[in-house]
């Protein structure tokens, strides 16, 4: 840490000697102002071998510990020489503000346009995002995701501050969590050509899968976030931000793009692979928003559109947790299983949370479900009251936030499941088995105390009556789990 400090600092100095006037000319070609460049710690690194090697040296530094953080390498004759030479210089920083790494451009055409820091202790470019420091305190409730450092520095300069950039790298479900912990909504901004086509779409499909509000933001004539705002201001790229697609709005758009539905079989195949999307919407409001705008316009009956979209919806099996019958065979084998060992309410009360705290979509599946005040066990029930209000604000949680909540005495409890156990083929299944189970302990505990009431002797007749009742839904309950 403390040697990127010293290199990021080098980097600017070089930046603003008077010999290095074609890397201030180019940010000045791209309108970069003097206090954006500050803002970002630009910087240069000059043409020289090892400029920065000498410079690290003189500061103490052994070749070892330069070797590791990827600011130099080793040469064939064994001499250590800089990674960026002739290179406008973008300091990468953490959370905190921390340097942890670097990109560099080339001030001409040459090839690679941009060069990245490698991995190293401190910098994993599938965690981190380019300027998330600075997006986080924007105050907004979406972060907009764009390809390119100056694609985010421009935006900035224009008062469009929630702006990140992915490292080099199609969007990781590392770096997908980390949107939602700060965001509400995420907007991808990428490239309109193929690539970038495809790369919008598995990025689309990561947040989607993790439980985000997405959107994409649409460019005309394919320009990037850098051109279009240069051009048309900020006022222009706002509102192309307000009129973001959604994500089944987007697929359908690239869909179009890819088939003449001017043809009948065209036609056939559009509206046969938009079926297919359209199935996997949940939402039956905007899964039926869609159909009637597509029957609009291919002239297409709703009918026909929405027996098709039914046809491929596959229907979802109930999941029975425990039979009430008790079987001491299947009971042996669920307690030698590796994933059934949650013998106690608290147990399941732990292990939920800690299903909603690796797969934060579950909420939606769990919050009709689950009373917390039923909660058997204090602490977890007050956790649980803290996660449960975070889904409501549209925050989320993440595992370390969970085990932060449990404290010393039960951190390393959560942690265990977390790391070791939570690992289950169909989530969906296994949080209805875990609140299928919760619900037949709290029934038993019932039938005990009900059972303990009518052994009383100095219970009345209408009384006796009521709980023989009550016992009797709480059998055919079980009977029927």
């Amino acid at each position: 840490m403390k040697i990127n400090i010293e290199a990021a600092r080098f980097f600017y100095e070089k930046l603003n000697e008077k010999e290095n006037s074609a890397a201030r000319e180019y940010l000045s070609n791209r309108k970069v102002s003097a206090g954006i460049a500050r803002k970002f710690g630009l910087g240069y690194s000059p043409e020289e071998w090892d400029a920065l090697y000498s410079y690290l040296k003189k500061k103490g530094y052994n070749d070892e510990i330069l070797l590791d953080s990827g600011l130099v390498l080793k040469g064939k004759s064994g001499g250590c020489y800089d990674r960026f030479r002739g290179r406008i210089i973008f300091p990468i920083f953490d959370l905190r503000g921390n340097v942890i790494g670097f990109g560099g451009r080339v001030l001409g055409n040459s090839s690679p346009k941009y060069m990245n820091s490698p991995e190293t202790l401190v910098y994993n470019k599938r965690r981190n995002l380019y300027a998330l420091n600075f997006a986080k305190n924007s105050g907004e409730k979406r972060i907009i995701v764009v390809e390119g450092y100056m694609d985010v520095i421009s935006l900035f300069q224009f008062g469009i501050i929630n702006t990140v950039a992915s490292l080099g790298t199609a969007l990781t479900e590392s770096q997908g969590r980390l949107l939602k912990k700060y965001a509400e909504e995420i907007i991808i901004s990428y490239d309109a050509d193929t690539a970038g086509m495809a790369a919008t779409m598995r990025g689309l499909d990561l947040l989607s899968d993790i439980g985000c509000n997405v959107k994409v933001l649409i460019i005309p004539q394919g320009k990037d976030p850098d051109e279009f705002v240069k051009k048309n201001g900020p006022q222009a790229f706002k509102n192309l931000v307000e009129n973001a697609l959604s994500l089944v709005e987007y697929k359908i758009k690239a869909l179009k793009s890819t088939i003449d539905t001017n043809t009948t079989d065209g036609k056939i195949n559009f509206l046969n692979r938009a079926a297919d999307l359209l199935s996997k919407i949940d939402n039956n409001m905007e899964r039926e928003m869609f159909i009637k705008k597509i029957s609009n316009e291919y002239d297409i009956s709703q009918e026909s559109i929405y027996a098709e979209v039914l046809r491929r919806i596959k229907p979802k099996t109930g999941f029975k947790p425990i039979v009430a019958k008790p079987d001491n065979n299947r009971l042996k084998s669920e307690r030698n299983s590796e994933k059934s060992k949650y013998d106690t309410i608290v147990d399941c009360e732990r292990m939920l949370l800690c299903l909603l705290s690796i797969d934060n979509s579950l909420y939606k599946v769990v919050k009709d479900r689950v009373n917390i005040d039923e909660f058997e066990n204090e602490k977890n029930k007050e956790i649980a009251k803290i996660i449960f209000k975070r889904f409501e604000d549209k925050k989320g949680i993440v595992p370390a936030e969970l085990i932060n909540l449990a404290g010393e005495e039960s951190s390393s409890v959560f942690a265990k499941l977390i790391q070791g156990e939570c690992n289950f083929d169909d989530n969906i299944k296994a949080v209805m088995d875990i609140i299928g189970k919760m619900e037949l302990y709290r029934l038993r505990n019932r039938q005990k105390e009900i059972l303990q009431l009518l052994s009383s002797e100095n219970l009345s007749v209408e009384d006796s009556e009521k709980l023989k009742l009550e016992l009797k839904t709480i059998l055919l309950k079980m009977k029927n789990m």
